[in-house]
């Protein structure tokens, strides 16, 4: 048995296809030991690249994370500002109030002052008028008591009539003047 199986290796030592297959597998084998050293410096390449673009992502999170905290920031600040300005308008509009309320005052004021002086000057005119108009008639009055009295020719009641009337006239100037 030992001649058939040593016939049969001697045989395919001979044979094209041992050969042909013996070929392949060292080509295989060669094959592989350069496909696996091209391989492995393509993986590695492939993970250098990879490892930098996540050392690209990780610098873009912590300038994300910056740029957040900064905006973050500047709206704490323009909302500090936005308070503090409505603040100062609030208390400016507060003031331009009290202004105008106390120009509004001091205006009311004055012109009341103006309607109370035409009010007293035109009744001191009045009171003016009403004298003049009274002494005009007084004297008219005395003019005609006068000339009535000439026709009678008793002297007392010339006076009496110029003694009531004066009375009379300082009585109605009193009455006027209290007006």
């Amino acid at each position: 048995m030992e001649l058939y199986h040593n016939d049969n290796f001697l045989e395919l030592l001979h044979s094209e296809a041992f050969w042909v297959a013996v070929a392949f597998f060292i080509f295989v084998l060669l094959s592989f030991k350069k496909a696996k050293k091209v391989l492995i410096e393509s993986l590695d390449k492939r993970i250098e690249e990879i490892k930098k673009r996540v050392n690209e992502a990780k610098e873009l999170k912590k300038e994300a994370e910056n740029n957040l905290n900064e905006a973050n920031k500047n709206l704490k600040n323009m909302i500090n500002d936005k308070k503090r300005i409505i603040k100062e308008a609030n208390e400016e509009a507060k003031n331009l109030e009290n202004r105008l309320f106390n120009e509004e005052k001091k205006y009311s004021e004055r012109f009341k002052k103006r309607i109370d002086d035409r009010i007293n000057q035109s009744k001191k005119q009045a009171i003016d008028d009403i004298k003049e108009i009274a002494l005009d008639i007084s004297i008219k009055s005395i003019k005609d008591l006068l000339n009535k009295q000439k026709e009678i020719k008793d002297g007392q009641l010339i006076g009496k009539s110029i003694t009531n009337l004066f009375y009379k006239s300082k009585k109605e100037q009193k009455n006027y003047n209290n007006l």
